[in-house]
């Protein structure tokens, strides 16, 4: 296992939503001082959903491999294994935080696996008394497993979720900068079944105002960040 340092990153990076992409324009960057990157951090979150907060160890086991391990408060303990190369790609390390996204009690956890213009990231989720991965919502990106979120000025990539009548929802989007509007796709999805089922896609066209609703992850909260 090693243990990278990293230094702060002036200009280079820029917060969307609460996760960190690169900017694209100095004018728009900030300065961002990052912590140490640790082979192993633990949290204390409720995976479960039991209203317990339960340990969970993120431990690097390998070049890009990482180890996964939850123990509940009731004893129940499994681990799962990914792969991320986010600290090679921006210096940072692969855990971002928690956040409850799906219609499951519980919190699920945000796992960064490569990052370029953008970032891509993993979700695990505690069903059953095993941690396993959640598939993205339905989108153009490929890679069913694969999430994605970038803030790049001319266009943006995310989620906004939502409750309501029951029901959880998430709007994924791609949308684009083409003068005073945003241009794009934004896929709606339902969780059903243990699933994000795409519910409708549309094509928009947001003014600027209407657009700054949809910016990196939103309509949930992210904890136990680094």
């Amino acid at each position: 296992m090693r243990i990278v340092k990293t230094a702060a990153l002036v200009g280079a990076l820029a917060l969307s939503g609460g996760l960190l992409v690169p900017a694209t324009h100095a004018a728009a960057a900030r300065p961002v001082t990052l912590p140490s990157v640790v082979a192993t951090r633990t949290v204390h979150v409720d995976v479960d959903g039991d209203g317990h907060a339960d340990e969970v160890t993120i431990e690097q086991n390998g070049a890009n491999t990482f180890v996964v391990n939850v123990v509940t408060y009731a004893g129940e303990d499994d681990v799962a294994q990914f792969t991320s190369t986010i600290d090679d790609d921006w210096g940072i390390e692969p855990w971002y935080g928690a956040a409850r996204l799906d219609g499951v009690k519980g919190y699920e956890l945000l796992l960064l696996t490569s990052g370029a213009d953008g970032a891509m990231f993993r979700v695990l989720t505690w069903r059953g008394g095993a941690l396993v991965a959640e598939r993205a919502p339905k989108t153009l990106m490929k890679g069913t497993y694969d999430w994605y979120l970038a803030d790049l000025g001319f266009a943006r990539f995310g989620y906004r979720f939502a409750s309501g009548h029951g029901h959880r929802y998430v709007r994924d989007f791609e949308l684009y900068a083409s003068g005073k509007y945003f241009k794009g796709t934004i896929v709606k999805s339902l969780w059903k079944a243990g699933a994000w089922k795409k519910v409708s896609s549309k094509k928009v066209k947001l003014t600027k105002s209407q657009a700054k609703r949809y910016s990196g992850i939103s309509g949930v909260t992210i904890i136990a960040r680094p």
